[in-house]
């Protein structure tokens, strides 16, 4: 009986009756080969534990690591245990290249180049939380884009509130040439629930004009007595769709906002292929590997006109 054995690069042919020939024109015995073998193991596993204690060293974090180690899965560290969810090799993947990336040093801003020219778009999203806004001092800053909260539901009560601030700033970017889309934070657990949210932004934006689309905030909120804790991802799916599907039927572009766990976890992306999509990571990388076309890179940042933390937004080209 013979066995095809590698040690190293080398191939071994082994007889089990007797001694055992490598094509180096050399003979073994078995002995000598299995501790050849238990030395090419050991000498590959000491350099993954080199590379993982160089990689941790050099300051990366843990996860970043196991993201290495790991590039069939998506990496989510989420419910105190690190998740190894396979990439899904029938849904559209991005080719966004990070060598194609341009971080402003001074401001921490991101530009996506192709061809020596910026082909991205920059934005920002706001809410009531940034107060009164100088929406000149904004656009003067660069800005290209907004997505304005519109309504939003308590995870606790489930009451849902109109953003006071919702039309003042839709007005207030448009006025200086900024593109304007809106938002609907989401912590609906019925279909109900999700028209009637869907319901109020459409009848809020009555006599409005968007530029870009209405957008399904889809989030998980740390809390234990979260309402939507109980979703499962069929339910948290179906409901994202009826949502989108109800201001695309009223003549909006629908699209979703979801980050890493949301979208590796729960919900079933296979069944929202036909929707764009919003993603929110906050490293410096390309990490998601799905399509979508707008990422949320920072939820710091810094715009003339808001005072306080606000977040930037990349709008994508391929």
């Amino acid at each position: 009986m013979f066995t095809l054995v590698a040690v190293g690069i080398i191939y071994v042919v082994v007889d089990t009756k007797s001694r055992i020939n490598i094509d180096d024109g050399e003979t073994y015995s078995s002995e000598e080969v299995e501790a050849m073998v238990d030395e090419a193991k050991e000498e590959g596993r000491n350099s993954v534990l080199q590379s993982i204690k160089e990689s941790l060293e050099n300051g990366n974090t843990i996860i970043s690591v196991l993201k290495s180690f790991y590039p069939e899965y998506i990496v989510v560290a989420a419910n105190q245990k690190y998740n190894f969810v396979p990439i899904n090799e029938d849904l559209a993947k991005n080719s966004f290249d990070i060598d194609n990336l341009q971080v402003d040093e001074k401001t921490g801003r991101y530009n996506y180049v192709k061809d020596g020219s910026v082909v991205s778009k920059f934005g920002i999203d706001v809410s009531s939380h940034q107060g009164d806004i100088d929406w000149q001092a904004v656009k003067d800053d660069g800005v290209e884009f907004a997505f304005i909260r519109a309504v939003y539901r308590g995870y606790g009560t489930g009451k849902l509130v109109v953003d006071e601030k919702c039309l003042e700033n839709i007005e207030g970017a448009q006025a200086v040439g900024i593109d304007v889309g809106v938002y609907v934070f989401s912590q609906a657990i019925s279909n109900a629930e999700v028209l009637e949210e869907a319901g109020t932004v459409i009848d809020l934006l009555q006599g409005y004009e968007l530029q870009l689309p209405i957008v399904y905030d889809v989030e998980k909120v740390s809390d234990s007595d979260a309402r939507t804790n109980g979703l499962s991802v069929e339910d948290r799916t179906a409901l994202t769709k009826t949502f989108l599907n109800a201001v695309k039927d009223a003549g909006y572009q629908p699209m979703f906002y979801h980050n890493t766990e949301m979208g590796a976890m729960l919900l079933d992306l296979a069944k929202l292929t036909d929707y764009p999509k919003w993603f929110a990571g906050y490293n410096k990388e390309f990490y998601w590997p799905y399509e979508y076309q707008i990422w949320q890179y920072s939820e710091k940042g810094s715009v003339n006109g808001i005072q306080g933390n606000v977040d930037l937004d990349l709008w994508l080209t391929e």
